[in-house]
Formats: C-alpha cells, sequence, structure tokens
C-alpha cells in the first residue's frame, strides 16, 4: 500500500474514533486504537445513521462492541 493510501486509512480512521470517543463510546482513545476499520465503521453507522443508506433509529440502539446504549 502507498504512503496516500495509508495516510488516507489512517486519517478515516482517526475520524471514526473521534466521532465514537465524542459519542461517549469510551473515555480514551485507546481502546478503539485496536478496532479494525470496518468495526470501527459500523459503530459510527449505529449511532449516526443519517449518513448511511438504511437509516434507522438512532436511539435506544446498544453498541456491540462496548454494550453502551446511546441515548
Amino acid at each position: 500500500m502507498g504512503t496516500w493510501m495509508r495516510n488516507a486509512v489512517r486519517k478515516k480512521k482517526q475520524f471514526y474514533i473521534e466521532q465514537l470517543v465524542r459519542f461517549g463510546l469510551a473515555d480514551d482513545r485507546d481502546r478503539f486504537e485496536e478496532w479494525t476499520m470496518a468495526e470501527l465503521r459500523r459503530e459510527y453507522e449505529r449511532f449516526y445513521p443519517a449518513h448511511t443508506i438504511e437509516g434507522g433509529r438512532r436511539h435506544g440502539q446498544t453498541s456491540a462492541r462496548t454494550g453502551q446504549t446511546h441515548h
């Protein structure tokens, strides 16, 4: 993978991590650093369905990895 692609992937991963921390799913970023890009994206889409194709209910969903409910 080229440098440009690695940087793009790293930036996208950081975006997802920042959003998930902002949603209150974890107090520290280190927990999310271990997750794959697919896991981060899935969690992000669970709590921000406006950016998904399916949409869906936003409130009352529980995170599969953290077990926390989003309010």
